[in-house]
């Protein structure tokens, strides 16, 4: 059976859910990408190297979220919400690089697996210095890396149940 989420069930499918597939507009044409992310406040939360992801994301900010969880082909959820791109520098930068590390390092120890460099590695991608104070400088634009957030405005959800 169809049905519409709610506010709560979105929410939940968001939080879930760690990949999802951001649509953005390149120059004219569409283009959707997937995206690890994290969830936290009505914001998706992601980092990127720079490329065609990025310079998209600047040149035209406004964008389309989709995230689903299905289980079978009459068991699924899917969400799909619009906003706009906001790159992140210095201290709000380090705040979203924290909600990334925050949300994945449960993953991989729900896994059963270690990820040691993860972080270090994330850290080095994104020229992020190794103490815990993050410079003015954290996510320049001349950084190899961004972190950024999509600040959500509009989001709507479906689910099919079996009867």
């Amino acid at each position: 059976m169809l049905m519409e989420l709610t506010r709560d069930e979105i929410d939940d499918v968001l939080a879930d859910q760690i990949v999802g597939r951001l649509g953005l507009v390149d120059g004219s044409t569409p283009y959707v990408v997937p995206i690890s992310y994290a969830y936290r406040d009505g914001d998706i939360y992601a980092h990127s190297a720079q490329g065609r992801k990025l310079d998209a994301l600047r040149s035209h900010p406004e964008v389309c979220f989709e995230v689903d969880d299905v289980s079978s082909v009459d068991d699924w959820r899917s969400v799909i919400a619009w906003g706009f791109f906001e790159q992140l520098v210095g201290a709000d930068a380090r705040e979203g690089l924290d909600i990334l590390l925050d949300r994945f390092r449960p993953v991989f120890a729900e896994a059963g697996a270690e990820h040691p460099g993860a972080e270090i590695g994330m850290m080095r991608t994104l020229d992020i210095p190794r103490s815990a104070s993050a410079g003015p400088d954290l996510g320049r634009p001349g950084s190899s890396a961004a972190v950024y957030r999509i600040r959500l405005e509009t989001v709507t959800g479906r689910a099919e149940r079996p009867r």
